[in-house]
């Protein structure tokens, strides 16, 4: 492992003589200059044993679509493992030259057959329950870190649950505060039989995972589940190692799926029915556990191991980022370089709760996002793993976000004034938003309503 500065090694060095004698529970094995927690010699994720459900071909309201003819095909199928293809010679040179959108790494194994470019075909989904249905996204307060519910007339998933932990005056336990949220939300919902269709765990962070205890304690019941693959017996990989095998109950086969890099062929992205089980909505799962990365300094951290992922529901769309941070965001517009398209969205959470690393000028640019969500802590909390010790939303994103050229395509009325952070553990300073830009730690929860046919309403200071 090839780490960043001298100063992380030496905080590297300082966690494997902690785990030499002994951490607890809520520490993590390694940390960062910024505290967050790391891969290390002594820690190191594996690929998830047990994959689950085969990935088949994405087919987002976006960019380029693969031929129906190949969705009902695994993408293993497509990938040159060895000498021996599991599709037979004719139907791989029929279809695979001109017919299947490919990740770069893919491509270059057909560099001696012909790959002509493809033309953007942007479908027009099926309308799920009714004319008038709607989707709804709550972007919940959790302290500093993340967990979003997405309710569906189909259906109900929840994206992360974690939140803000630790000591520090004013600091607030956000998993609890999630599942809190996602009681009274069951409760007013009574036809979703207090279960949730499917868990999207992004990246194992605590403060994406933070709830876990709570959710498995919390009677509500779970159906399916999907993360990055990346599996430990230790720190935050270990949690979400237990949680998927108690959600999934031993079934992994039929109840969960591994979004892992590797395991991902064509450039429209993976889903299977484990990522997509509705039938309202499109799901299109990106990205993921790329364990074969973790020479690379910036992979270091698990941030850029995230799930990224799109909802589409008629002409609205969503994209999660998880904490993907720019140099990883760089990669993956990479491996998606005549597809790009395919992460334009309406609404955008932003990746790593607005921190300057979370934003990349090239992604958003493909991105241009009507709306920005920021999932945050608020100013209170002077905790160190509080918005203030991380110093989010960082006023540099908050003006690439606003600034010429524009970023942020809808207007806020009337315009409002918040804060943001210059650094880490300093004073905020005021921010005038008047693009479409929402922070959780400013206004509390963040409820955004959709229309099948592309119109947005949002509701924002709920619960905080």
């Amino acid at each position: 492992m090839v780490f960043r500065s001298a100063s992380i090694a030496l905080i590297v060095a300082i966690g494997m003589a902690t785990v030499a004698h002994g951490q607890q529970d809520s520490e993590p094995p390694y940390q960062d200059a910024d505290g967050e927690e790391i891969f290390g010699p002594g820690y190191q994720p594996q690929s998830a044993p047990e994959k689950g459900l085969p990935l088949y071909i994405g087919r987002p309201n976006a960019g380029m679509s693969a031929p129906d003819s190949l969705l009902l095909l695994p993408q293993d199928s497509f990938r040159p493992m060895s000498e021996t293809w599991s599709l037979p010679a004719e139907e791989r040179r029929r279809q695979l030259p001109s017919d299947v959108p490919l990740l770069r790494d893919v491509r270059r194994g057909f560099e001696t057959w012909q790959m002509p470019r493809l033309t953007p075909n942007r479908r027009v989904p099926t309308a799920p329950v009714a004319p008038t249905a709607e989707m709804k996204v709550h972007y919940v307060y959790v302290g500093q870190g993340a967990g979003a519910i997405v309710e569906l007339p189909c259906g109900v998933a929840a994206v992360d649950f974690g939140g803000e932990f630790g000591g520090g005056s004013g600091s607030v336990d956000g998993g609890a505060l999630f599942v809190a949220y996602l009681k009274t939300f069951m409760e007013q919902h009574p036809a979703y039989a207090n279960k949730i269709d499917v868990v999207y765990l992004s990246h194992p962070h605590a403060d994406h995972i933070n709830g876990a205890k709570q959710l498995r304690e919390s009677g509500i019941s779970i159906e399916k589940i999907v993360d990055n693959g990346q599996t430990s017996n230790a720190g935050s990989v270990g949690k979400q190692t237990e949680f998927r095998n108690w959600a999934t109950q031993g079934d992994l086969k039929h109840r969960y799926s591994a979004v892992e890099l590797a395991r991902q062929v064509t450039a429209t992205g993976a889903t299977n029915a484990a990522i997509d089980p509705f039938s309202c909505a499109t799901v299109t799962a990106f990205w993921g556990g790329a364990n074969e990365k973790l020479s690379i300094p910036s992979y270091s951290n698990p941030n850029n191991h995230s799930v990224v992922l799109r909802f589409d529901f008629g002409q609205a769309s969503f994209l999660f980022m998880g904490d993907l941070e720019a140099d990883a965001a760089k990669d993956m517009l990479d491996q998606f370089d005549e597809n790009t398209e395919v992460f334009d969205a309406d609404v955008l959470q932003l990746a790593h709760h607005g921190a300057a690393n979370g934003i990349d000028d090239s992604l958003l640019k493909v991105v241009s996002p009507r709306i920005a969500i920021i999932s945050m802590g608020d100013r209170t909390s002077k905790g160190q793993k509080s918005a203030w010790g991380h110093g989010h939303p960082r006023l540099e994103s908050l003006s690439i976000l606003q600034d010429d050229p524009i970023t942020v395509g809808d207007m806020r009325s009337p315009s409002q004034t918040f804060w943001g952070y210059p650094d880490e553990e300093v004073p905020t300073k005021d921010f005038t938003v008047n693009r479409a830009i929402y922070g959780t730690g400013w206004e509390g929860t963040i409820i955004v309503t959709a229309t099948q046919s592309g119109q947005y309403t949002v509701a924002a200071g709920r619960g905080h």
